[in-house]
């Protein structure tokens, strides 16, 4: 009980000088807390049902077992057939770097693809000297580094990539390119004129080095990148005895893939034991910066200020999300358990025990309706069984600048949308700028004549500006898409078309199509960018992968059709 005398103090300072004389030079009186009626408080607790929280106990031990559903397919793309998933390879390397074997002959860079041919050719030192050099000379003209496809082969207009040019000219008649010789010989090429001791010393040299060349330069799977969409569609499947769970990936942008971005499909179920011994672990709370302190005379973190967090009468989730971190945020534990990577991953039993001495078994939490943690229904958006993917990953990435950089924006004074190029891989590999193309645009001007009017068909636009036109999504249809279209500007000499260079809008391909819905007013920014990491077995996977993020809102081309041009004055 406190004394009868009532006994008060006032201190300045938060730090513990206070005045030496009186009863103001103690803080014990303070720091014991004392209460004049603790059956006060016993009254109010149960007054308010606190005795019979549910909160009334803390988890002192758990003991759960798990199962495992191990991840041996990959699938590219939305249909087609799935292959065999490599242990260990990061899940990022097969959906990033998947390719067509002519995608990547186009991709290759000159110097790359000009060593691979070299290897290939010193490589042939079994065979004489005139066989040699006939097989280099067949090899040099059936797989020449340049042709009308190559990035530094222009079809029309201004030398697009003259570093690339010069390149090429140097290493034409040295070397053959390695990505088309590959192809060739895994058609069963060869050359004419050995006889029967030289083809077979031919065909151990080209084993040896397809071998090399598939290691090092041969895309792990078919594409993934679905080019309408400006995204990656790829699905893992794992397997738990007669089992399987797929994992569709439905709009990955690239960049890193979380277990978040894949939905799991309709007919997986709740994995079953297998057996496994229970793990016996200790539960440790759940800290977050800004977590209200348990303690009552414990000071609380500056870094976070959950009360001064402002919303307005429309801000319901942050105000929920707020008010759940101050009182409820204690009430969350954390059991560590340590999984096996490259598997799906879930609880079939899970025992709880309390400081109270009672064991509780714990089912999943969930609704029909809303879930937390749990991956979607492929199509349906419910909640899933309560699994958890952990695919190997790509840890420690390095990426370089991005080799081809396309800004997709929509131009609405113009009706259109355009697919700016800003960036395309040169042919020396390196990133090369658009803008400094010169095509030497000559708009037309003001007639010589005074007083005559000139007609101008159309302003123009800068030269790496693509035009995407809006066309029917199918005959008789109001959705629209866009269509990759050409612009034709005027020169000095003429008139010259637009042309695409890169390879997120493949100029080899007719007709190119992008989806309406995924160019939005706020734009998308696309782009092709190379990547190193090294996986959990220590080898390093390179590779140069499609990626999209949001845009920079919408452009203006001052592109107008059907104008005319002012007359000139006529001279006093």
């Amino acid at each position: 009980m406190a004394d009868d005398k009532a006994v008060f103090a006032h201190f300045h300072r938060i730090e513990p000088n206070v005045r030496p004389s009186g009863t103001g030079g103690q803080l014990d009186e303070a720091l014991q807390a004392r209460i004049a009626d603790p059956l006060f408080l016993l009254a109010r607790q149960r007054q308010l049902a606190e005795f019979h929280g549910e909160d009334g106990g803390s988890p002192v031990g758990c003991s759960l077992t798990t199962a495992a559903a191990t991840v041996d397919r990959f699938r590219p793309g939305d249909t087609g057939p799935s292959v065999p998933y490599p242990p260990g390879v990061p899940v990022e390397y097969l959906a990033e770097a998947g390719r067509t074997p002519q995608q990547a002959d186009r991709e290759l860079p000159l110097r790359t693809a000009a060593r691979a041919g070299l290897r290939f050719l010193g490589g042939l030192g079994a065979l004489p000297s005139g066989a040699r050099d006939s097989v280099t000379d067949q090899a040099l003209a059936a797989f020449p580094l340049l042709d009308s496809t190559s990035p530094a082969d222009p079809a029309g207009g201004p030398e697009p990539d003259p570093a690339g040019r010069t390149l090429a000219q140097v290493l034409l008649a040295r070397a053959p390119h390695g990505g088309k010789l590959a192809r060739a010989l895994a058609t069963g090429w060869h050359p004419t004129g050995l006889n029967t001791a030289q083809l077979t010393a031919f065909n151990l040299a080209a084993d040896k080095w397809k071998t090399w060349f598939a290691a090092e330069h041969a895309p792990p799977t078919a594409p993934s990148w679905v080019r309408d969409r400006l995204e990656h569609h790829f699905a893992v499947e794992a397997s738990q005895g007669g089992q399987r769970i797929t994992l569709t990936a439905p709009e990955y942008p690239g960049g890193g893939a979380e277990g978040y971005q894949f939905d799991i499909d309709a007919t997986a179920t709740a994995l079953t034991a297998t057996g496994a011994p229970a793990h016996t672990v200790l539960p440790t709370r759940a800290t977050y910066p800004g977590m209200p302190a348990e303690r009552w005379w414990e000071f609380e973190d500056t870094s976070v200020n959950l009360p001064s967090i402002e919303a307005g009468p429309a801000d319901l989730a942050r105000l929920l999300l707020v008010e759940f971190a101050n009182v409820y945020g204690n009430d969350h534990w954390v059991v560590p358990l340590e999984l096996e990577v490259g598997h799906v991953h879930g609880i079939t039993d899970l025992t709880v025990v309390d400081t109270f001495g009672d064991s509780l078994n714990i089912e999943a939490a969930g609704d029909e309706h809303w879930s937390l943690f749990r991956l979607g229904i492929a199509g349906s958006g419910r909640p899933g069984p309560a699994l958890l993917p952990l695919l190997p990953r790509a840890a420690g990435r390095v990426e370089g600048p991005p080799v081809e950089e396309v800004l997709f924006v929509r131009d609405e004074m113009a009706n259109l949308a355009w697919a700016i190029e800003r960036t395309v891989q040169s042919a020396t590999g390196k990133p090369r700028p658009r803008a400094d193309e010169n095509p030497g645009l000559t708009p037309p001007g003001p007639s010589d004549v005074p007083g005559a009017l000139t007609y101008q068909l159309a302003t123009a636009v800068p030269y790496h500006w693509i035009p995407l036109v809006p066309v029917p999504l199918a005959p008789g249809s109001a959705a629209t898409r866009f269509r990759r279209g050409r612009m034709t500007l005027p020169t000095a000499h003429g008139t010259l078309r637009t042309q695409a260079r890169g390879r997120l809008l493949e100029p080899e391909v007719a007709r190119v199509y992008f989806r309406d819905e995924e160019i939005p007013r706020s734009g998308v920014t696309a782009g092709r960018t190379p990547v190193t990491v090294r996986g959990h077995d220590g080898h390093h996977y390179r590779w140069t992968g499609y990626r999209a993020r949001a845009g920079q809102g919408e452009a203006a081309s001052g592109l107008t059709f059907d104008g005319v041009l002012p007359a000139k004055e006529a001279t006093p």
